[in-house]
């Protein structure tokens, strides 16, 4: 089957997963490899699988250089040892739904894939590059390139929304939890990347850490009953890899270029992988 005949099935079976990002009324219809609400909004996806929900153009600074990096590094393992500890959080169901909030180039889906997640998958970013990525190489979810300030999502319809190093929205998280489903949010601890840091920021101390307190308390406030894991490790770079890292993470914007051209004569062997894994669970009506 085609990537556009199987995006179009996927749409069929699962339109209540979604609603129209201009009217937010129900999508009533899919015909071929369209897609149309009550009122006549109409979507159409593309000969890749993917569905592009964004109403108007949006600028963002992840290029393809920067996604393709990170894809490289991701899928050489960067980040399995956090998504191994993080996939028993999931509190799985064999039809559950699945949301994956600025998945980027997909890997992180995919690879809770790997592990068993099962049910309906959804991955959307902001980034048509970041979508486009993830469809060509991973058919284990739906990807779509979408955005929360015109959600294309259905009210009350998710299990488990995954928030991984990306932005949150938690009036819209709590819209679209079923009762009962939760958010597993991802946000970097003090030492993520420490040593990249110390590389691009030398003479500034103050950039070479991160405190995620405020971030904790806003997360808190939504879910007072959230539940909180640490996890720490180190990862081994090979000087591809390395030159990948350089180029996949924001640190690198704000550094001057004779810091960038240090760090690439003092190339690391290893990086240290800092994060918190926060998880609330929406209680009560909506």
């Amino acid at each position: 089957m085609k990537k556009i005949e199987a995006a179009a099935l996927f749409m069929k079976e699962n339109s209540e997963l979604f609603q129209c990002p201009v009217c937010e009324a129900v999508f009533s219809k899919t015909d071929g490899n369209s897609l149309s609400c009550v009122n006549g909004h109409l979507f159409d996806i593309s000969k890749k699988g993917t569905l592009y929900f964004l109403l108007k153009g949006t600028k963002n600074e992840y290029d393809k250089e920067m996604l393709s990096s990170r894809f490289n590094i991701a899928t050489a393992g960067l980040f399995h040892p956090l998504l191994d500890d993080l996939y028993p959080s999931i509190a799985e169901k064999e039809n559950g739904h699945t949301l994956d909030v600025g998945c980027g180039e997909g890997s992180q889906l995919d690879y809770l894939t790997e592990l068993g997640l099962k049910g309906q998958k959804i991955g959307f970013d902001i980034s048509k590059d970041a979508i486009q990525l993830a469809a060509a190489h991973f058919s284990s979810a739906f990807w779509c390139v979408a955005d929360l300030a015109q959600s294309p999502f259905a009210t009350q319809q998710y299990d488990t929304i995954l928030n991984i190093f990306s932005p949150s929205n938690y009036k819209e998280f709590n819209r679209l939890l079923k009762k009962g489903g939760q958010v597993i949010k991802v946000v970097p601890e003090k030492e993520y990347l420490i040593e990249l840091r110390q590389l691009f920021y030398r003479d500034q101390e103050e950039k070479q850490t991160y405190s995620n307190e405020v971030v904790i308390a806003k997360f808190k406030e939504h879910f007072p009953l959230m539940k909180i894991e640490k996890i720490k490790y180190s990862f081994d770079l090979t000087p591809s890899l390395f030159a990948d890292l350089m180029k996949m993470t924001p640190l690198s914007w704000g550094a001057s270029p004779e810091a960038k051209e240090y760090a690439i004569e003092h190339p690391l062997k290893k990086i240290t992988i800092d994060v918190c894994v926060l998880i609330g669970q929406k209680q009560g009506a909506l």
